[in-house]
């Protein structure tokens, strides 16, 4: 069980008795991974996996609490299954499917989706009426019980200059590898909503800004690392990220120079630029067809 654990000395105690009390009866180490310098939840994750010797890796945010059953359940049903990794709810966020899955493509068809992006498909279904967010789950890793051997033997680790999309980055990796999946429809997890968080305080700042070219490299490696086909899963994602940067520079304090230099600097992105010019449109929402317009004669520019 890891715990990255920064200036939370009013919650940790509560988060610790919450885990002990979960891991009563069973062979559980619990590794707080001090963060004193406050590197970030990825850093701090990643110390903790290079101490873990056990045979399943669970997480917790140290302001969290989770149910008596988060170990019990899903080690149970990792031993039932032979599984790879079991996902489980938390608190006001059911899933929105079943998720006991088996074969590694059948598992990259419903868990890239999931977790990586949006893709052209989803586009189109909105462009129908659907919706947007129809097959996105939020991302967390406190959600689930990995095994450790899938971790170590593909060396799978948090990306550490992240700080937005580094849990569904990892997801998404465990899932590229992964043969055989479980899940449990049940609240485990109690998710505390923390107004000071480091997402509250990343977002519509400068970092906000430079993640957005930061977490394209990070889907292009996950994409590069599954070979053919996974890119697919997450192409419409790099035109939403281009659009909310049209709106984002004046709010994160960029010079329009800087703003200027950026978004050339991502729309220049072949992976970008082929993405861009594929994006369906709609008269379903003209907002978006303007802006994707916009960006089309941008990069067309000299």
């Amino acid at each position: 069980m890891i715990v990255p654990a920064h200036k939370c000395e009013e919650t940790l105690p509560r988060t610790l008795r919450s885990l002990e009390e979960a891991a009563e009866g069973l062979d559980v180490e619990i590794i707080v991974s001090e963060d004193p310098d406050g590197k970030g939840l990825p850093w701090a994750r990643n110390r903790g996996l290079d101490r873990a010797r056990g045979e399943a890796v669970f997480f917790c945010d140290a302001d969290d609490t989770v149910s008596p059953d988060f170990f019990r359940k899903p080690l149970e049903e990792l031993d039932r299954t032979g599984a790879d990794f079991c996902i489980f709810q938390y608190e006001r966020n059911p899933l929105k499917r079943g998720y006991a899955l088996e074969g590694n493509e059948r598992i990259r068809e419903v868990f890239l989706p999931a977790f990586m992006g949006l893709s052209f498909d989803d586009v189109r279904r909105w462009n129908q009426g659907g919706s947007l967010l129809e097959k996105r789950e939020p991302g967390s890793v406190c959600r689930f019980a990995f095994r450790r051997d899938l971790i170590e033997s593909h060396n799978i680790r948090f990306d550490e200059k992240l700080l937005i999309f580094e849990d569904a980055s990892f997801i998404c990796e465990t899932a590229l590898y992964a043969g055989k999946t479980a899940c449990i429809a049940e609240n485990l997890y109690n998710y505390a909503v923390n107004p000071d968080g480091i997402t509250a305080t990343v977002m519509n700042t400068r970092r906000h800004w430079d993640y957005k070219l930061e977490i394209l490299g990070e889907r292009r490696r996950i994409a590069a690392a599954g070979g053919g086909g996974v890119w697919r899963f997450c192409e419409a994602s790099c035109v939403f990220s281009a659009l909310e940067m049209l709106t984002l520079w004046r709010r994160a304090g960029l010079k329009f120079g800087e703003f200027r230099r950026d978004l050339g600097r991502y729309l220049s992105e072949p992976v970008v630029r082929d993405a861009l010019a594929k994006f369906p449109l709609s008269v379903r929402h003209p907002l978006t067809a303007a802006a994707v317009t916009a960006l089309r004669v941008w990069r067309a520019l000299p």
